[in-house]
């Protein structure tokens, strides 16, 4: 397995935990209507901000790891193409 196969199981962790998060959110907002005073909504959050940043990193790695397919016409040949 490779080590981007890794990361996107992480990715798909991350993602599925961020779900909940926001769902958990949701119902401590509800619970209480002053969100100003509501520390359990503050606690999820700061976990989905922790959350998404994660799976903000995960998602460059990837990029960064993963081969890059060739465009099919660079930028300098299109603009060479375009002058008579």
């Amino acid at each position: 397995m490779s080590v981007v196969d890794i990361l996107r199981k992480q990715l798909i962790k991350l993602q599925k935990e961020r779900e909940e998060i926001t769902l958990e959110k949701g119902l401590a907002a509800r619970d209480n209507n002053d969100l100003r005073e509501n520390f359990a909504y503050d606690y999820w959050v700061e976990r989905e901000f922790v959350v998404t940043a994660k799976i903000y990193d995960i998602l460059k790695e990837i990029e960064k790891l993963s081969p890059k397919e060739p465009r099919s016409r660079s930028k300098e040949s299109r603009q060479a193409s375009k002058m008579p």
